[in-house]
């Protein structure tokens, strides 16, 4: 039945976007995006659903958070497990948190161990944008890429020389405070940013400290080449005030002294170069660390009905990957691009796990191989056909190999576009998953998707109005679950081990919408109905929502002052049997910023920010049984040299 709803909901919205107006005059220009093709491409020519956050959005919203800035993207869930710190993660389109690849300036950052990113370890410094690829993106980026890729692009330094400062606090006790400088002398450019965030939460034991610094360093060479050096590190540390979740409320069981620690460290380095018309290389090295730390001591304050504490326990893991990547891009005139790439990167897991007096230690890495081919036809500048194929070989679990193909018709006269793609994806054990002592599988295989994407985007009105919806479909085989039995385990695992048991699919609708009323007046909304199905347990997927609606609006008053409000809706999700389904909830966050002053004779311009997070004070769970934080307001200074 549902799917004859999401069909005929696709059916009028087709029909409403179908052009029935003379010729769109360009208004704005396409964003290049590079990580649907790992190749600079105008927007107007991927098949494939794409969301940009641009350095503009984050200054206008001032973000306190990379997960805040993802709330608005559509098919995207973002979920934080309590207050500011805490752990964040995505899901696209239904699929789980560790079918989700996550990348910074081309260097992936999930952990090598558990197969997730925590949002909370990345500050929002020193970002020039954020692209969102939604769907299969396994053939460019290999394992873990089922329901898409966010990028995270490190800012380049351009024009003269420029930097800001700014120091703002709000309730929570929470405070941040952020430097930054960049430009470009002749060859070279260089941008770089400071930043601290630090909030008491909402509870006992719930505070967080951020730390973070960022930059970029490049140097132009002849012949169109370009290198550049990225680096990050961000060292957040935090209190755990949850010790774990019941199924009456008021949903949790308080913690007064567990604690974690992470340091991450990511280092990239690029090269690009052109140095003839019909020829592109690009080259990567990257390095990625990333120390957790957790303790957690038996106190009488652990003397709670319903706490899971009984020992004293810590852990130590260390995460490290390296990445060597080799792109050869030929282009035949402007109609067609092959493009060849060889990667390999190595993958290390070190974890040691204390609990009362047992101890329990494990080391392992894993090496992985890969040849990708792209090919993109281009014909008329109206058809853009795109088709690929990745072998992956891995060490630990053998050779995986997917295909992605895409189409795209542009009707220029109309503004219409109409857009479509196919392709296989896989998620690869982890080194956990494989390897952890006494809970581990060495004969897990990869989970294995399959998925394709349909949609139109329209624009009207001179490009004012912007219009798309997409259908998409995913389905899962292999999935890895967690059984509590040891049938199919090896010997010495007695409360069981991963197993490979699970199909599941998921289906649903994205539509988008934006409305420049008036030049200084903008209205952007989207909505996200996604369906799930896990076959095996004959259950929906955890933690997805199957409504989420994102509204926004932004206005310019006058010259000095901006201000913007955005809205979420997001419906009820299954949690697991036993438990009450989440319920639904709505945020509301609105702020702007006053330009008290411009640059003026060496002086700085001055501007008052503010941000305030759930104005409605709404009781809030994207995670079950995390609350997040009420009413948030944060204000303060920048000054801009």
């Amino acid at each position: 039945m549902r799917r004859v709803r999401v069909a005929t909901v696709i059916m009028v919205l087709l029909a409403a976007l179908l052009p029935q107006a003379e010729a769109q005059e360009q208004r704005t220009l396409e964003p290049v995006v590079v990580t649907a093709t790992k190749l600079e491409e105008p927007q107007e020519r991927l098949g494939a659903a794409v969301s940009v956050i641009t350095e503009d959005d984050l200054k206008v919203y001032n973000y306190e958070t990379v997960g805040d800035a993802l709330r608005q993207v559509p098919g995207l869930e973002i979920q934080r497990s309590g207050s500011l710190g805490k752990l964040t993660e995505i899901r696209i389109r239904g699929t789980s948190t560790s079918q989700v690849q996550v990348l910074i300036d081309g260097m992936r950052v999930k952990s090598p161990t558990a197969g997730t990113f925590d949002f909370s370890d990345l500050a929002i410094d020193q970002i020039e944008r954020i692209e969102i690829v939604r769907g299969p993106q396994s053939t460019i980026y290999g394992a873990d890429a089922i329901g898409g890729v966010v990028h995270i692009i490190t800012k380049r330094g351009q024009g003269p020389f420029s930097a800001t400062a700014s120091s703002e606090a709000g309730n929570y006790d929470t405070l941040r405070e952020r430097v930054s400088f960049g430009g470009s002398y002749k060859i070279f450019d260089y941008a770089a940013s400071g930043s601290w965030l630090e909030s008491n939460g909402q509870f006992r034991n719930d505070g967080s400290e951020q730390r973070a610094v960022a930059g970029r360093f490049g140097v132009t060479l002849p012949a169109n080449g370009h290198v550049s050096f990225s680096a990050r590190y961000n060292r957040t540390a935090t209190g755990l005030p949850i010790n774990t979740t019941i199924s009456t409320s008021p949903f949790f069981v308080l913690d007064p002294d567990s604690k974690q620690q992470t340091e991450t460290t990511i280092l990239s380095l690029q090269w690009n170069q052109k140095p003839v018309p019909w020829y592109e290389l690009n080259v990567r090295f990257g390095q990625f660390w990333r120390h957790l730390g957790f303790q957690n001591l038996l106190t009488p304050g652990d003397a709670v009905p319903d706490t899971i504490d009984m020992f004293d326990s810590h852990s130590h893991i260390n995460d490290k990957r390296r990445e060597v990547e080799l792109i050869n891009s030929f282009h035949a005139g402007k109609w067609n691009t092959l493009s060849v790439g060889l990667e390999h990167r190595r993958e290390e897991g070190q974890e040691l796990f204390t609990v009362a007096d047992d101890r329990i230690a494990s080391s392992k890495k894993i090496d992985v191989g890969s040849i990708f081919v792209q090919d993109e036809l281009r014909l008329f500048d109206r058809i853009f056909l795109s088709g690929g194929r990745r072998d992956e070989d891995n060490n630990a679990f053998g050779s995986a190999t997917t295909h992605r193909a895409g189409a795209v018709v542009l009707v220029r006269e109309t503004g219409t576009k109409v857009r479509g793609t196919w392709g296989e994806g896989f998620r690869a054990p982890t080194i956990d998953d494989l390897f952890f002592p006494g809970f581990a599988n060495p004969d897990l295989k990869p989970e294995r998707s399959e998925s394709w994407d349909a949609g139109i985007d329209q624009k009207l009105w001179r490009d004012r109005i912007r219009l798309g919806v997409t259908y998409f479909e995913n389905r899962f085989r292999d999935l890895i679950q967690f059984p509590p039995t040891p049938l199919g385990c090896p010997p010495g695992s007695p409360l069981g081990c991963p197993v490979n048991v699970a199909r599941a699919w998921t289906q649903g609708v994205e539509f988008t919408g934006a409305a420049e009323v008036l030049d200084n007046l903008l209205f952007v909304m989207n909505y996200t109905y996604t369906d799930t199905k896990d076959l095996t347990a004959r259950q929906e997927l955890r933690r997805v929502p199957h409504d989420h609606y994102n509204f926004g609006i932004t206005w310019d008053p006058i010259r000095a002052l901006s201000l913007f409000l955005q809205a979420n809706v997001v419906s009820s999700q299954f949690e697991q049997r036993g438990f009450p389904r989440n319920p639904g909830y709505h945020r509301i966050d609105l702020g702007g910023i006053y330009r008290i002053t411009e640059k003026r004779s060496g002086f700085p311009a001055l501007d008052f920010t503010l941000r305030v997070n759930n104005a409605t004070d709404a009781r809030i769970f994207e995670v079950f049984g995390f609350r997040n934080l009420g009413i948030n307001v944060l204000a303060g200074l920048q000054a801009r040299y």
